[in-house]
C-alpha cells in the first residue's frame, strides 16, 4: 500500500494536521514527524503543537529523542513566546509610540504592557515565521488546535500586516519630517525594524501558499459533525490558497460480521459516502483503523503502514444503507440542572461531544419549562450548532422551538463593526472641531489606536452578549457550548486583561478628549465594561453557573480533563458533574471486547483523579443530529425531580 505523499515528498517543507478535536490530530502528526525525520535522516525535523491543551508529549510517550536524533519537539508556551518577543522589542516599539502620538511616557509604558497581541495563534505565527526565515529545520510538522482557532492562525498574515500597519502609521510623522526638514529620505533603525517583521511575516505567508512546500491534512472520523467541520475546513484551505490533497479518515471499523458493531458499520458507510463527496476527484481519502489500544510511543512508528486508500467501491450510496439504528444508553443520569442557574456551560477537549449533550441539555430544559426561555449559544468559532440541530443557526438568537432560540455569533465580525465605528467617529469630530489644524499623522496614528487592542477583546465582546441577553431578561437560562478547553481556559481569563485594557483606553480618552472626542465609543466601551464584570461575577456564583464537563474514555482526554476541572475550580467556577461520552459497552468480538477493556481502565483513573465528581455514562449510538434525537437524549440524561408535576405542555 503506497505511503501518503506527505511522507515521501522531499520537497514539503511545511505540513499542518488539523480537524475538529479529538479525531486523533495529534496521533496523525506525531507518526508522520517520525516518518519523515526517518526519511530524512540529514535534515532536522521539528514536531510543534500549538493546541494550549498540548498532548504531543503524552502522544510520543518519550518515542523520540534518542530514538531519532534529527527530531525537535515544541509545545508551544504562548505566554513565553510574547514575553520574549516584548522583551527583545520593546525599546524600539516605545520609541515608535513616542515618535507618533500625544501619548506621553506613562501612557506608552501602559500600552506596551497590555496591547500588544498576546493570544496563542501569533505566538504560534511568529514562532513560525522566524524558524522560516531562518530556515532552521528542514521540515516543520505542526499539531494544530482544533478547526475554528486553527482557522485563524492561517489568518494570522492579515492581522500582523495590519499591527504593522499601525505601527507604521506611529512612524509616519517622524518620517514626513525628517525628509522635509533634514532631505533624509533613507531608513532608520525603526523603518528597518518593522521591515524585519514585515519580512517574517511575508516569508510565511509566501510558505504558506506554496502548493510545492506546504501542505495541510485534514483529519476526521467517520461522523456527522466531524465531516460537516472538515467540509467547512476545505472550503477556508481553498480561500486561503493553501494546498490540502489528502484526508485522514481515522478510527475506521473493520469489515466485519460482529453484531456489536453492526449499527456502526452502516453508519460509517454512510458518513464515508459524505466525506467522498467532499473530497471529490482532486483529493485522495486514506482510512486509519479502529485499534484496540490507543497508540503511543513506538506504537506511531507503525501508523501509517497500516493506511488504506478509500475509494467509492466499497462504499454504499446512501440508499443502499440500513438506518444506523442504536438504542441510547445513558447510566448513572444527573439531576435536571436547577430552575435557579442562569449560564450552563459545557466545557472539554475538543470532539468529546459538547455541541451534542449542550444541546439535547437545553431540549430537556425547554421540554421540562417550555414557557420560560432559554437560549442556545456557541462561543466555539467553529460552530456545530446549525449541524447538529439540523437547523439554520446566525449571528442573531433564532428559534428552535417557542421558548428556545439558538445563537452563533461570529466575534471577529462584530469587532470589526466596532473598529469602523471608531474610525468613523473620530473622522467626523476632526472634521467638525478640528478642520483648521493640519493633524493628517496624529489623525492616522490615531485611527489605528483599535488595531493594536489584545486579540481576544473579540471574544470577550461575544460572550458578554451573554449578559445582555440575561440582563434583558429576554432569556432566563442561556446553555453555553464553549470553546475546546485549552481556548476556553484562555477567554475565561481574559476579563482581567480586557478589564486592564479597557482602563487604560478611557484613561487616554478623557486625557487627550480635546483632539478625540468620541461619545458613541466612549459608551459602547463604556457597557462592555460593566458587561465583563457582571460575567466575572456570573461566573463566579455557583448558585447561577455551573460547568458541564465532557469528557471521553481516552488517556489524553483523562488528563485534559482532570486539568481542566482544576482550572475551573482556581477560577471559581462550580463543576457539579462530569459526562463520560462515547463510551462502549461490553460486546461479542475480540476488538470490541478490548476496545471496552482499555475505556473502563481509564474510567478506573477517572475516579481516582476526580474523586468528587459525580459522573453520568453515554454509551456510543446513533449519531443524535436533529430536534427530535437530541430531545431523546436529553431525557435519558436527566431523571426527572422527586416531586414531579409533569411536563409542561409546549
Amino acid at each position: 500500500m503506497p505511503l501518503p505523499s506527505f511522507i515521501t515528498d522531499p520537497t514539503l517543507d511545511l505540513l499542518f494536521f488539523g480537524g475538529k478535536g479529538g479525531v486523533g490530530k495529534t496521533t496523525c502528526a506525531c507518526a508522520a514527524a517520525l516518518a519523515i525525520a526517518r526519511k530524512r535522516s540529514d535534515t532536522t525535523v521539528l514536531l510543534v503543537s500549538t493546541d494550549p491543551a498540548h498532548s504531543v508529549t503524552d502522544a510520543l510517550a518519550g518515542h523520540a529523542g534518542g530514538h531519532l536524533p534529527n527530531l525537535q519537539v515544541h509545545e508551544l508556551d504562548a505566554a513565553a513566546s510574547l514575553e520574549v518577543f516584548k522583551n527583545r522589542h520593546r525599546a524600539s516599539l516605545e520609541e515608535i509610540s513616542a515618535r507618533g502620538t500625544l501619548l506621553d511616557e506613562d501612557d506608552i509604558d501602559a500600552l506596551m504592557q497590555v496591547s500588544l497581541p498576546g493570544m496563542d495563534e501569533l505566538a504560534a505565527y511568529m514562532d513560525m515565521a522566524a524558524w522560516i526565515e531562518q530556515q532552521r529545520y528542514g521540515c516543520i510538522v505542526v499539531d494544530t488546535a482544533p478547526t475554528g482557532h486553527t482557522l485563524r492562525l492561517l489568518s494570522m498574515p492579515t492581522l500582523v500586516q495590519r499591527w504593522l500597519t499601525a505601527l507604521d502609521a506611529l512612524l509616519a510623522k517622524h518620517r514626513y519630517m525628517r525628509r522635509r526638514f533634514v532631505h533624509d529620505d533613507s531608513y532608520d533603525h525603526l523603518d528597518r525594524f518593522l521591515l524585519e517583521l514585515d519580512r517574517s511575516r511575508a516569508a510565511l505567508a509566501k510558505r504558506l501558499a506554496d502548493p510545492k512546500r506546504c501542505r495541510f491534512v485534514p483529519v476526521t472520523i467517520p461522523e456527522t459533525l466531524s465531516i460537516a467541520e472538515t467540509g467547512d475546513l476545505l472550503d477556508a484551505l481553498d480561500q486561503y490558497g493553501i494546498r490540502s490533497d489528502e484526508i485522514i479518515a481515522n478510527r475506521l471499523l473493520p469489515d466485519t460480521s460482529c453484531i456489536s458493531w453492526e449499527g456502526e458499520c452502516a453508519r460509517q458507510r454512510r458518513a464515508l459516502r459524505r466525506l467522498q463527496d467532499l473530497a471529490g476527484d482532486s483529493r485522495r481519502l486514506f482510512g486509519l483503523p479502529l485499534l484496540a489500544d490507543e497508540p503511543k510511543g513506538p506504537q506511531l512508528e507503525t501508523v501509517w503502514q497500516q493506511a488504506s486508500t478509500l475509494t467509492g467501491q466499497g462504499i454504499q450510496s446512501d440508499s443502499d444503507l440500513a438506518p444506523a439504528e442504536l438504542p441510547v444508553r445513558v447510566q448513572a443520569p444527573g439531576p435536571v440542572p436547577s430552575r435557579h442557574l442562569r449560564l450552563i456551560m459545557f466545557a472539554g477537549k475538543g470532539g468529546v461531544g459538547k455541541t451534542t449533550l449542550a444541546c439535547a441539555t437545553a431540549m430537556e430544559i425547554w421540554a421540562l419549562h417550555p414557557s420560560r426561555h432559554t437560549l442556545l449559544f456557541s462561543s466555539d468559532p467553529a460552530h456545530s450548532l446549525a449541524d447538529c440541530l439540523e437547523l439554520p443557526v446566525g449571528a442573531e438568537p433564532r428559534p428552535i422551538l417557542a421558548g428556545l432560540d439558538a445563537q452563533e455569533v461570529a466575534a471577529e465580525e462584530a469587532f470589526a463593526e466596532v473598529r469602523e465605528q471608531y474610525r468613523e467617529e473620530l473622522a467626523e469630530f476632526m472634521a467638525e472641531r478640528m478642520n483648521h489644524l493640519d493633524l493628517t499623522f496624529d489623525r492616522a496614528a490615531m485611527e489605528r489606536l483599535l488595531d493594536l487592542a489584545p486579540p481576544g477583546l473579540d471574544e470577550i465582546m461575544a460572550l458578554t452578549t451573554v449578559i445582555d441577553h440575561l440582563d434583558s431578561n429576554r432569556y432566563d437560562t442561556v446553555v453555553l457550548d464553549a470553546s475546546p478547553s485549552g481556548h476556553m481556559l484562555r477567554l475565561l481569563e481574559l476579563p482581567e486583561l480586557i478589564e486592564e485594557w479597557l482602563k487604560l483606553f478611557f484613561r487616554l480618552l478623557l486625557k487627550y478628549r480635546s483632539v478625540m472626542r468620541l461619545p458613541q465609543l466612549s459608551s459602547r466601551l463604556v457597557e462592555l465594561s460593566k458587561s465583563v464584570k457582571r460575567l466575572r461575577a456570573l461566573l463566579q456564583d455557583p448558585h447561577r453557573t455551573v460547568a458541564q464537563v465532557v469528557t471521553i474514555p481516552t488517556a489524553v482526554a483523562v488528563a485534559e480533563t482532570a486539568a481542566l476541572i482544576a482550572s475551573l475550580n482556581r477560577l471559581g467556577i462550580a463543576v457539579p458533574r462530569l459526562f463520560v461520552n462515547q463510551l462502549t459497552p461490553t460486546g461479542d468480538c475480540s476488538l470490541y471486547q478490548a476496545v471496552h477493556s482499555r475505556e473502563a481502565a481509564q474510567l478506573e483513573q477517572l475516579r481516582e483523579r476526580l474523586p468528587g465528581i459525580a459522573m453520568t455514562y453515554v454509551f456510543r449510538q446513533a449519531e443524535p443530529t436533529g430536534v427530535a434525537a437530541l430531545n431523546a437524549l436529553g431525557r435519558e440524561l436527566f431523571t426527572l425531580p422527586q416531586i414531579e408535576t409533569g411536563r409542561e405542555s409546549a
